[in-house]
Order: structure tokens, then sequence, then C-alpha cells
């Protein structure tokens, strides 16, 4: 009896012990396990947009909601607009607008940094901010959405275990522009063609940056995000073919990268 008791008292004090460290084994599976979607989430999405790929037809079920925030010393080029996935039926800050393609959420996350409109003969800069809210593109099948024969919504309970994350897409010009003097060009067509040409060459070569933030999790009726965060970066080479000029009615010009090196005759006048 006395060794008996003996052995229970040793399996006791293991079992504590191996209890205590499951839910640490447990956190760290679950960070590892999100790392990797992350890491291969960004690999695809930054895949996507160096080369323009516009047909990604499943795209649309994995996004919750893009912001796209413009910034402005001109009042007119100011305001923040929200793009709100089939499948995402939370509230969000303003006006939403639906998106039904694949290609609108590329040419959303290959909206560049920074702008320069040309407007007379002033150069207006824009700052833009895109932030998307996604749910991972690689997640198992049981926090996949699909919607039935008849069109209708996912079960929502599908989403409450996918992982959720924010992803802020920054594409900045890596050559940096000097600025025109209208001195030089008495001419307001040549003016706006050397300064076009010139655009071009700095979106040529572009320096883009994913900043992924998660875990998203819901607390009552908002979103929060964790404290998990990670960037990764690339360059991309090649010029940018103007999509549409009236994005989904906004008035907004969306363009993507096409792979082909922009190609300029006026670069010595500047």
């Amino acid at each position: 009896m006395t060794e008996i008791a003996l052995c229970i008292a040793v399996i006791g004090i293991a079992l504590v012990a191996i209890i205590g460290v499951l839910p640490s084994g447990l956190t760290v599976q679950k960070q590892n396990r999100e790392d990797t979607l992350v890491a291969q989430d960004s690999q695809f999405l930054t895949e996507s947009i160096r080369s323009g790929s516009i047909g990604i037809s499943d795209l649309t079920n994995r996004v919750d909601f893009i912001h796209w925030r413009r910034m402005s010393a001109t009042p007119a080029e100011q305001g923040d607009e929200y793009y709100r996935g089939p499948n995402f039926t939370d509230a969000l800050p303003g006006t939403s607008i639906p998106i039904t393609d694949a290609w609108q959420i590329l040419a959303l996350l290959s909206v560049p940094r920074f702008e320069s409109k040309l407007v007379g003969r002033n150069v207006v800069l824009i700052e833009n901010e895109i932030t998307a809210q996604f749910r991972s593109l690689n997640s198992p099948f049981t926090e996949k959405s699909y919607r039935d024969g008849a069109g209708n919504l996912p079960d929502p309970t599908r989403f409450t275990t996918a992982l959720r994350y924010l992803v802020n897409v920054e594409a900045v010009s890596a050559v940096t522009r000097p600025t025109p003097t209208t001195n030089a060009f008495p001419n307001p067509v040549d003016y706006a063609v050397a300064f076009n040409q010139q655009l071009q060459l700095d979106q040529s070569l572009s320096d883009l940056r994913l900043t992924f933030q998660w875990p998203v999790y819901r607390v009552g009726t908002e979103f929060r995000v964790g404290g998990s965060r990670r960037t990764f970066r690339t360059q991309v080479f090649g010029n940018r073919q103007i999509l549409t000029t009236n994005f989904m009615g906004t008035g907004r010009i969306v363009s993507r990268f096409n792979g082909s090196p922009a190609v300029t005759n006026l670069l010595q006048r500047f």
C-alpha cells in the first residue's frame, strides 16, 4: 500500500506539471498557426499585386471591408470611402460601397501611397491610406464562406473561428521626382506631357509594404485587433495600367502593376 501511495503521489505531481504546461503549449501552437497563415497570405497578396492579377474570383469571399482614406491639403481631394465585402454585414462608418468583383479588391490594394495630380499648373499631392480586413485565405474549409443554390449568405458561425487580420498596403515610389518649374514650359501642353512622363518613371519602381495586424476579434458589436504585427516588403518594377477613371462611381482613378517598364523621352528637360 505504501508503494502504491508513493506511485500515486509521483503521478499526481507529474500530472500537475503537465497540466500547467498544457495551456502554454496550446497558446504557442495557436500563435504558430496564425504566423503560418499570415505568411502564406502575405505571399499570395504580394504576388497578386506585383503581377497585377485581376481574375482571383474567390477573393471577394475573403474580404470583410477595405477602407480608402485620402489626405491632402486640397479639401476636394480629402475623404474616407469604405468598400464592403459580400459576406460582411456589420455596420461601417459612413456610406459603404459593395464589392462585386475581385479586380476591385486588387485595384484598391494597388493604390499608390502618394499621388501627384496636375490641376492646371499646380501639383496637388494626395496621400492614400489603404486598410483591409480579411479572413485568412488559407483557412480550413470549415471556416470558408460559400452560398447555397438560392444565393443565401453563408452561415455566420463559419466565421467564428476564422483568423481575421488587418493589412495596411503601401506602394511607395522608390524614385524621388524633382519638382519641375513652370518657367521651363511656356506651353501648358508641353508641361503636362513632361510631368506625366516623369511621373510614369517614378511609378516604374515602387517599394511595396504589407503590414499585418492580428488577430481581429469581436467584442460585443465591434472589432478589435490583437498585438501581433508583421511587415512584409518587396520591390515592384513595372508601369501602372489604368483600370478605370471612375472607380465604382466615385470618380477615383485606380490602376494595377502590369510589369512593363515605363518609357519616357523628356527626362533631360527636368
